[in-house]
């Protein structure tokens, strides 16, 4: 079996364990992070981005540089439902490339913190695969609830199907971990699969589609399409449903600054700016 196939028929066989559990699951759920995903409709499994470090660590086996970043999605422009996000990516030679994330969701009566630490690697020119452990802590106002805490584990694969076909999976908890609640109840953090694949149209245009299915809502598909116009200029678009909503972004890269907007609009909830800023290290 050539690699194609392989790697074809491996993400079909890990994407369909998605439909064998039903359980329910509580918050912590998977965000995507980064306004050149969210510019996308999160499409971001299959895309090698300095934000993989918070999406699918497992692209990073191919990111070369040393970078830090920050992003903030102002999400329905509700502080007390915004993301903040660092990052940091630090490729070793012959090892792979150790990154670590972390985001702050929330504001005075409720919020929630994840720490992520991860390692990638590459496997030769074709297939890359990561492992991050998570830390997890909700807190409430009210002084009843308190804090609870919890740990668990990503898990990520990607290859590079043909020069400009790619892969990706990812899956968030996978051993459905739980958190340790107010009560001493164990509540299920939310498991997390997600598929997509991205081809590349020469050097200017690439299309991705994500298959997301969170174990406690419905399966969704989002799509997305970048176009380069110039060296310091892309401009973004995509599409999710069947929870339908859209997004726009631009983006540019000036002497290692990478700076994305993007903003998505939800048909029900409205709109949620998001800027991004990434610097790389020569």
């Amino acid at each position: 079996m050539n690699k194609e196939k392989f790697l074809i028929k491996l993400s079909v066989i890990a994407f369909a364990v998605i439909f064998l559990f039903s359980n329910v699951y509580a918050d912590n759920g998977k965000r995507i992070i980064g306004a050149r995903a969210n510019g996308m409709s999160d499409v971001s499994v299959s895309i090698v981005d300095f934000w993989s470090c918070a999406n699918n660590q497992a692209t990073l086996g191919f990111y070369e540089r040393i970078a830090v970043g920050a992003s903030y999605d102002n999400k329905f422009l509700l502080k007390n439902t915004s993301i903040a996000s660092v990052g940091v990516v630090v490729p070793v030679r012959k090892i792979g490339v150790i990154s670590c994330n972390m985001q702050f969701y929330g504001g005075t009566g409720y919020g929630n913190f994840l720490v992520g630490l991860c390692y990638s690697r590459s496997f030769g020119k074709v297939i890359s695969a990561s492992l991050q452990f998570d830390y997890l802590l909700n807190y409430f106002g009210d002084a009843y609830y308190g804090k609870r805490n919890g740990f668990t584990f990503e898990i990520g694969l990607y290859g590079r199907v043909t020069k400009n076909f790619s892969l990706g999976f990812h899956v968030y908890n996978p051993a459905r971990l739980r958190m340790i609640t107010y009560n001493d109840v164990k509540e299920y953090i939310p498991t997390v699969f997600r598929l997509g694949g991205s081809y590349r149209f020469g050097e200017k245009c690439l299309l991705g589609i994500d298959l997301i299915k969170d174990l406690d809502t419905r399966f969704q598909v989002a799509t997305g399409l970048e176009y380069r116009f110039a060296d310091y200029l892309v401009l973004r678009g995509g599409v999710k449903f069947p929870d339908f909503s859209f997004s726009l972004g631009l983006g540019t890269q000036v002497k290692g600054i990478q700076i994305d907007i993007s903003s998505s609009y939800h048909t029900v909830l409205g709109y949620s700016p998001q800027l991004s800023i990434v610097y790389q290290i020569k």
